[in-house]
């Protein structure tokens, strides 16, 4: 019985820990939606190149924007590590289009995800366009 009792107990912590991970995950998202809503439009359109988990940003004219990786100049993050995603996030949050079009390479993940549930109706998927093609001949060539 004692065995069951601490199986059970593992399943509740288990669960109240994803309960609590999902809720902060819920009030993140609404945050930042709050902000972003409560703001003006940076800029027009965005193009997200999304390969492999990893982010480029392009403008409406199709040049490179850099990624605001202002994180790093944070003094009390110091055994943090932030992923290209993390600055692509931090940087459509600061430029804050009015249209981000994201053109997925290979598939869709988390980080897709949360983009769509942060700034809803702005967002638009794309899988087949000339921009995908050319990144996708660029994966096989690799």
């Amino acid at each position: 019985m004692t065995d069951y009792i601490k199986i059970l107990d593992n399943l509740v912590d288990i669960s109240v820990n994803k309960f609590v991970i999902d809720r902060e995950y819920s009030e993140f998202i609404d945050l930042l939606k709050v902000y972003i809503n409560s703001k003006d439009y940076g800029s027009d359109i965005v193009h997200l190149i999304y390969n492999d988990a990893e982010s480029i940003l392009l403008d409406k004219y199709k040049n490179i924007i850099n990624l605001d990786n202002h994180i790093l100049n944070s003094k009390y993050l110091s055994d943090i590590t932030f992923s290209s995603n993390d600055y692509a996030l931090n940087t459509l949050l600061t430029l804050l289009p009015q249209i981000i079009y994201i053109h997925i390479i290979d598939m869709e993940d988390e980080f897709i995800n949360t983009l769509k549930l942060i700034f809803e109706n702005r967002i638009y998927i794309c899988n087949d366009c000339n921009f995908c093609k050319v990144y996708r001949l660029e994966k096989i060539k690799r």
